[in-house]
């Protein structure tokens, strides 16, 4: 700590010396006034103060934004109260979207105070014995950073709250979260982030506005580099000029592609990071946003909980991943699930789950790699009721068929762009399954980017069934097909129900009955404002023991809600 003191001071009396000096030989500011007053210096204390807690309404805004000539504010929202916020601007004159991320800004004394506990926290970290930070949770690491910020700041004793405050958001943001990148990291509307390369903008995809450059840069090469090197230290990941693309998974879950130096990239190092949500999505929020219709979605339940085989497709980027994760929330909870993925983004609420992940080698020569195939052979060991394949791109395809024509009910995603398409894959090389397994597989669902009023929005365009195979090949039949003019899914009838009634040994009415019965769940959840993740396992899971119990609890509900609006008329 004495260490640390005796620097502070030395630059305390450096700069005030200088400032002094500019001061005397009479420099002035853009406004045409010294500069020596408004850059006074706090005086260095020896004892620690008492401070108060900072307050906005007393101390003023941390972060403020001045809207640009010929824009105008679409949306404002904090990403980090009250340190950060985002604001997105539409230039009315280059008619582009900008998303600008709004941050404390530093005084030249405050940038110095920072750059010096960036250089001593370390050390008094370890002093303190602090020595596994990386594992600790993260309120663990904020509570820990700021503890630590605001003790070496305390020797100041003119230092006030809001400074110490900006000071500690560039501490944890650098040192804990993702440098410049953190409030957009914390932005739940951004689904995909894109660098590519030093002093370009960092693109973003908005979940409101699509696709849209920001004011976040990375300086140069260096500070870029620094940058990835550090993700791919945390994930415990190799990358350097022998090994200079990596695929990987973030602290928080997110997957980010990354490719390093001027080697293979003329513009240098860039990452791309695909964001994991904290909460996946549901099946209520895919019937609300008119990605599925509710007729659809009761459709996938009744498949999920007779076990069925369900490949989700679609080209880059169109929600297949969150497809899965939210029609797997029908998988009964008492069911055995084993998931296979190269990275980590199937998230389910059951407890009797084994999620596994492929793994890379510790050298050149693959010793020690882990395949998503041998995932797949070791898993069907594990006696799944379930398997699910983040993504099948290669020969862990033919396993995976193998798996289905065993009996056991499998789901995975795929990149195609029609149904058919996805046939064309499967059976051609490099991945040639054999025509006579395709038998096994029950649905393609095909999901696609659409584009209403300029706003892209993902929809099921098409849910066709494995009908059997003939001298040509596997025959599709459709189930659902969109009709983009009344943008409707036309039903078309599904064999697949067919089969699920003479196994529940249903009647045609019997059948019917329950499919409008998980509609009417669904759509009266929405209607309720059900929105929860949890909330809706528990309600699919009460469906499944008593049927009669929920439907009556909704119509209730409904019930309750109609006298309400019959009131407000009256």
């Amino acid at each position: 700590m004495a260490g640390f003191k005796d620097r502070i001071k030395g630059f305390s009396s450096g700069l005030k010396k200088k400032e002094k000096k500019k001061a005397k030989s009479g420099e002035k500011g853009a406004s045409g006034s010294s500069r020596s007053g408004s850059s006074r210096l706090p005086s260095f204390s020896k004892a620690k103060k008492e401070r108060r807690v900072y307050d906005p309404a007393v101390d003023g805004e941390l972060a403020t934004f001045y809207l640009p000539d010929n824009c105008e504010k679409l949306d404002m929202y904090w990403t980090d109260e009250p340190y950060s916020f985002v604001c997105i601007v539409r230039d009315m004159v280059e008619h582009t979207v900008s998303y600008h991320v709004v941050e404390p800004k530093l005084t030249r004394f405050e940038k110095l105070l920072l750059e010096e506990i960036y250089m001593m926290l370390q050390d008094v970290l370890s002093i303190k014995g602090v020595s596994d930070i990386d594992n600790m949770t993260i309120q663990e690491k904020y509570r820990i950073i700021r503890e630590q910020t605001v003790e070496l700041l305390d020797y100041y004793s003119e230092l006030d709250v809001k400074s110490i405050e900006k000071i500690f958001y560039y501490v944890k943001r650098d040192y804990v979260e993702y440098e410049r990148i953190s409030a957009i990291m914390r932005d739940p509307h951004i689904e995909d982030i894109f660098c590519n390369g030093a002093q370009i903008p960092v693109f973003v995809y908005h979940a409101g506005y699509g696709n849209v450059n920001t004011d976040v840069v990375f300086d140069d090469d260096d500070v870029l580099d620094s940058f990835v090197m550090r993700v791919s230290q945390q994930s415990s990941r190799s990358l350097s000029k022998s090994t200079p693309i990596l695929d990987t998974t973030m602290r928080d879950g997110s997957r980010i592609n990354i490719t390093f130096g001027h080697d293979i990239s003329p513009k240098g190092s860039s990452f791309t990071i695909r964001r994991q949500k904290k909460v996946p999505l549901t099946p209520l929020d895919l019937i609300a946003w008119d990605t599925f219709s509710a007729e659809v979605m009761a459709y996938f339940w009744l498949c999920m909980e007779n076990g069925k085989n369900i490949l989700m497709c679609g080209g880059t980027a169109t929600g297949k991943t969150s497809a899965l994760n939210a029609i797997c929330m029908f998988i009964p909870s008492s069911t055995r699930i084993v998931t296979l993925e190269d990275t980590r983004e199937v998230q389910l609420p059951h407890v009797n789950w084994i999620p596994t992940v492929t793994r890379e080698s510790f050298n050149r020569d693959e010793v020690g790699s882990v395949e998503l195939e041998d995932l797949l052979k070791a898993a069907l060991r594990q006696r799944p009721d379930y398997l699910l394949v983040g993504e099948v791109r290669s020969r862990e395809a033919q396993t995976l068929f193998q798996a289905m024509n065993a009996g056991h009910a499998t789901c995975s995603t795929f990149h195609a762009g029609t149904a058919n398409e996805v046939i064309n894959r499967f059976t051609n090389p490099p991945i040639d399954v054999p025509s006579a397994m395709f038998s096994a597989l029950d649905v393609i669902c095909m999901l696609h980017n659409s584009y209403e009023v300029g706003v892209e929005k993902r929809k099921v365009i098409q849910v066709a069934e494995v009908a059997g195979l003939d001298g040509t090949g596997v025959i599709l039949k459709d189930c659902f097909l969109w009709e983009p003019q009344t943008d409707e899914l036309i039903n078309h009838g599904s064999a697949i129900l067919t089969d699920i009634r003479h196994r529940q040994g249903w009647s045609e009415e019997e059948l019917q009955d329950e499919l409008d019965r998980r509609r009417m769940v669904l759509e009266t959840l929405i209607d309720m404002g059900v929105r929860d993740y949890y909330d809706i396992v528990e309600w699919i899971n009460n469906y499944y023991k008593d049927p009669m119990k929920v439907m009556v609890a909704l119509a209730m509900h409904k019930m309750a809600q109609n006298r309400e609006g019959s009131t407000g008329d009256a």
